[in-house]
């Protein structure tokens, strides 16, 4: 009788882990660890996944560029290697846990009062209104482009962030209500999507990017300013918020530690005693 344990390998661990663990994840997380698995296949799909040693995975981090691309990466396989320790049982050990991956630095870019105002100006009116949005409210810009008038309710806006997860009701100010009335008076406006394309559709975020990469090359080309990116529009709110906790709130965070390390890029105001 052969007692000999199965030998699984990389590839058949990420099966189960892509049959099994993906649907739970948040869909713009979902999508990213589906674009990162076919690498760690190519990379390690016919290994055995109890033979890796650290030192295997020495070669795949070892390149000049894109090496937190990489880092992401490995996150991926060293959470279907944890599912297979400790929920499967058809590993022995996550290897990955001995693999010291260099911590990224967080961003500090602050876009400034007059470097929004100067791109605002120059910015197709779509730009423009995602721009405000995106400022007022704090939210990444999958959850700007794909807002709807039915979320808008009870004075406030009600969304479900589709990184997290996350349920968050933000009240309506008078810049929000103002950019959202000229969102409404788009052609093709205030029927479902919040901003629309001049067809009426909602954007897509390759459609988007692409029109705010041509507003920001020809910003920086008139300017010669830093150029920066939609992104920084959140930790922009995040600063202007009156406290940390008000803008762990707005961010829709678990905690205050990722709020004061990425996104509050600005002084903290503190009194002597």
């Amino acid at each position: 009788m052969d007692n000999t344990e199965p030998r699984f390998t990389v590839n058949e661990i990420l099966d189960r882990y892509q049959r099994d663990c993906l649907d739970e994840l948040a869909p713009r997380t979902r999508k990213d660890y589906l674009r990162h698995i076919p690498v760690l296949r190519r990379w390690f799909g016919e290994r055995v996944a109890d033979d890796l040693r650290p030192r295997d995975f020495g070669p795949f981090l070892d390149i000049k560029r894109g090496y937190h691309q990489r880092k992401r990466q490995l996150a991926v396989l060293s959470s279907a290697f944890t599912n297979a320790v400790s929920v499967w049982f058809t590993m022995e050990r996550n290897v990955l846990r001995d693999v010291k991956r260099k911590p990224g630095n967080a961003r500090t870019r602050l876009v400034t009062d007059e470097e929004y105002d100067s791109l605002y100006v120059m910015a197709p009116l779509r730009v423009q209104l995602a721009m405000e949005l995106a400022q007022l409210l704090g939210q990444r810009q999958s959850d700007i482009l794909n807002l709807k008038w039915s979320q808008i309710k009870g004075g406030a806006i009600r969304l479900q962030q589709g990184k997290t997860g996350k349920r968050l009701a933000i009240g309506l100010s008078f810049r929000v209500k103002k950019a959202l009335g000229k969102c409404a008076q788009l052609p093709f406006g205030g029927i479902e999507y919040v901003i629309v394309t001049r067809a009426g559709t909602p954007y897509t975020p390759e459609g988007f990017r692409a029109i705010w990469q041509r507003t920001m090359k020809k910003w920086v080309e008139e300017t010669g300013a830093e150029r920066w990116t939609f992104h920084d529009l959140r930790a922009r709110a995040a600063t202007k918020c009156r406290t940390p906790e008000e803008a762990m709130r707005l961010l829709g965070h678990s905690n205050i530690s990722m709020t004061l390390r990425v996104y509050r890029r600005g002084e903290e105001q503190v009194q002597s005693h």
